[in-house]
């Protein structure tokens, strides 16, 4: 957790049994994704989160890009597997139309 408050990641992927735990005492990450059904493309592009997240140790000082800019804040996602594999198509099609491929398929392999 010091660690990573230390390097303030843009996204933060915990799979631990205690993610929820865990999470409570991260305070600078972009956005925090909890267990292995939330990957990141979530985040992107339907779990909510800004797609436009602090990068660089910035999420030490600024939230992602949104009205709330002057706030800090952090995103935390938690989808279980049944979430995730309804959520696919829209991931899917969403890096289709970014051209990122393997944002989907970061998604697609968890519920394969």
């Amino acid at each position: 957790v010091a660690l990573t408050n230390r390097l303030a990641p843009e996204h933060c992927e915990i799979m631990t049994r205690r993610a929820g735990h865990v999470s409570r005492g991260i305070v600078t990450a972009g956005a925090i994704f909890l267990g292995p059904w939330s990957p990141t493309v979530l985040g992107d592009y339907v779990a909510g989160p800004s797609h436009t997240l602090p990068t660089g140790g910035a999420g030490a000082s600024f939230a992602g890009l949104t009205v709330d800019q002057f706030q800090r804040r952090t995103s935390v996602v938690e989808y279980n597997r049944a979430s995730l594999k309804k959520a696919l198509p829209a991931v899917k099609k969403f890096a289709e139309m970014e051209g990122l491929g393997a944002h989907g398929k970061s998604a697609e392999v968890r519920v394969s």
